[in-house]
């Protein structure tokens, strides 16, 4: 930008432009970091929303399960909304087929070979032995250690843990 003063045109002198430019950086090196933890913290509320969902999800199929005496059922079936649900003593069976049916968004089944693969959909779901699944949200691989750990066994309540420490 050029100033024009006593009919002469003044402009930025070069040391200025650097001072300028070097504020920019000192200013840019302080901000990205809360950038990016501002993406770790948004992984970590999809991961809580996810959670939330299947607990919110298990209370339904449980009370569903209890007015059909199913609860002691180690292998029952419910219908949720037309889709219907397999249910171990009450709860939700650990499947992605099951998790597909009472979560919205797209699924990726996840193999032991795939491990360390990044997750291309939405979530991707790591079943185990029918009693857990893990599941994994979009862009991370189960290595990086950020996903959700349900696991539903016996006649107890599921539980329910997350792992972020990768988020």
């Amino acid at each position: 930008m050029s100033i024009r003063h006593n009919n002469q045109l003044r402009g930025f002198t070069l040391i200025e432009l650097v001072v300028v430019i070097i504020i920019l950086g000192i200013i840019a090196v302080i901000a990205a970091p809360k950038f990016l933890n501002i993406k770790s913290d948004a992984v970590i509320a999809n991961l809580s929303g996810i959670e939330g969902s299947l607990k919110s999800a298990n209370s339904l199929v449980y009370s569903k399960s209890a007015i059909q005496g199913q609860e002691s059922l180690s292998d029952g079936v419910v219908d949720l909304d037309g889709e219907t649900v397999t249910t171990t003593f009450g709860y939700i069976k650990p499947s992605l087929d099951n998790i597909e049916k009472i979560v919205e968004g797209t699924f990726e089944t996840v193999t032991f070979a795939q491990l360390n693969t990044p997750i291309t959909e939405n979530w991707g779901v790591l079943d185990f032995l029918g009693v857990i699944s893990i599941v994994i949200p979009k862009g991370y691989a189960f290595s990086d250690t950020c996903f959700v750990f349900y696991l539903s066994v016996n006649t107890t309540e599921p539980t329910y843990t997350q792992n972020t420490s990768g988020c």
